[in-house]
């Protein structure tokens, strides 16, 4: 049966009591829903694998409780926890084969003889790979995947309640990474344990999980959906860090209290004809106040110079990605702090590196946020 897994204001400090403590995690409070394959995602030393080490009880918590179900599981030691955990690194045997790799937790829960032949030729078979014990090899003769998969089945063969991977595809190529997330998928999905996915790739996040949580400097920044989170990101950081988000300085038109309609002006006069999208702000808004204006690449467009309703810019870079072709453009700074990533599904006619445009937003997508702390103004709640 799946289990449930709850972070009730957890807290990690490394070195608390030294000269320079280190604030790993700060209060950290979420469920994961049981038989759920959940994603923890964020930037190098934002708390993931930290968090994920806790969850194991690899790392003691400074503050706060973690619960498998209704069970506290605080201060019990790692192997009194039911848990299979997958390294980056694989973390198989070399002088074992691969039947005794993957056999290893259950003969050390000392399980009968023809009960651990049973399991793992089972587990081998959900992994793929009942030629390589049939072969039974060691690990060193295997390719990358291979290994990846060994330790999927050895992690599993024990029947844990809860699955733990961290960064398990991060030593893979990019062909093989793709084809062993959707693996990892699919043997989640068949056995229904309740897993923890670590990574720094948010393609790959967005690819595997039920749901992912976003981390930075030790405080989850946001919970959801793939869709949820790159659709409507609720601050910049997420905004930019879940696929590229591409921001304009802009000002409200106008000031407006809070729920009424507010008119965001766009390139400061730059442009003959200002871009201006209505907002409904929780917060209110006063006429002249700095804002954030977010546009992801597909939703701005290239035309010729001078056309209607654009502002103008200069293409850098032209990549054709073979499903769409990306457009890197300096524009006014002014108007961007950073070159704008625009893709495209079919290239501007005659359009190349050196040549002066029009950029063309969709109102209807943009989001707007408040520059200095980052957060959405037109959610509900603001950080």
């Amino acid at each position: 049966m799946s289990l449930s897994m709850r972070y009730d204001g957890v807290e990690k400090v490394f070195d608390p009591q030294g000269r320079n403590p280190v604030r790993a995690l700060n209060g950290v409070s979420f469920t994961i829903e049981p038989g759920e394959l959940f994603c923890l995602l964020g930037p190098s030393g934002c708390g993931k694998t930290t968090l994920l080490r806790c969850t194991a009880g690899l790392e003691s918590i400074t503050g706060g409780r973690i619960f498998y179900g209704d069970r506290d599981v605080t201060t019990i030691p790692p192997f009194r926890r039911n848990i299979g955990m997958v390294f980056q690194s694989f973390a198989l045997y070399p002088h074992m084969n691969v039947f005794e790799n993957v056999a290893y937790g259950l003969r050390v829960r000392k399980v009968p003889e023809d009960t651990i032949e049973r399991k793992v030729s089972a587990i081998m078979d959900l992994v793929g790979l009942p030629d390589v014990l049939k072969r039974n090899p060691s690990p060193t003769a295997l390719s990358g995947g291979q290994k990846q998969r060994v330790a999927v089945a050895r992690a599993l063969v024990y029947d844990p309640e809860i699955l733990l991977l961290d960064e398990p595809l991060a030593n893979l190529d990019a062909k093989l990474r793709r084809r062993m997330r959707a693996e990892i998928r699919r043997i989640q999905k068949v056995t229904k344990i309740t897993t923890i996915f670590v990574t720094h790739d948010q393609e790959e996040a967005m690819a595997i999980g039920d749901r992912l949580a976003v981390l930075r400097d030790g405080n989850v920044e946001q919970l959801g959906t793939s869709s949820e989170v790159y659709s409507a990101p609720e601050n910049a950081f997420v905004a930019n860090f879940i696929g590229k988000m591409n921001f304009f300085h802009g000002r409200a038109v106008e000031s407006a209290t809070a729920d009424e309609q507010v008119r965001i002006g766009i390139a400061g006069g730059l442009v003959l004809e200002p871009q201006e999208r209505a907002i409904k702000t929780k917060h209110g808004l006063r006429a002249g106040e700095p804002v954030l204006v977010g546009v992801r690449p597909e939703h701005l467009m290239l035309r010729s110079e001078g056309s209607n309703g654009g502002f103008a810019g200069t293409v850098n870079v032209i990549q054709n990605l073979g499903q769409f072709i990306r457009y890197e453009v300096h524009v006014d700074p002014r108007l961007a702090p950073d070159a704008l990533e625009i893709d495209m599904h079919q290239a501007l006619d005659g359009c190349t590196e050196g040549d002066h445009v029009s950029v063309h937003i969709d109102q209807a997508q943009a989001l707007v946020f408040s520059p200095e702390t980052g957060w959405d103004i037109s959610q509900d709640e603001v950080g």
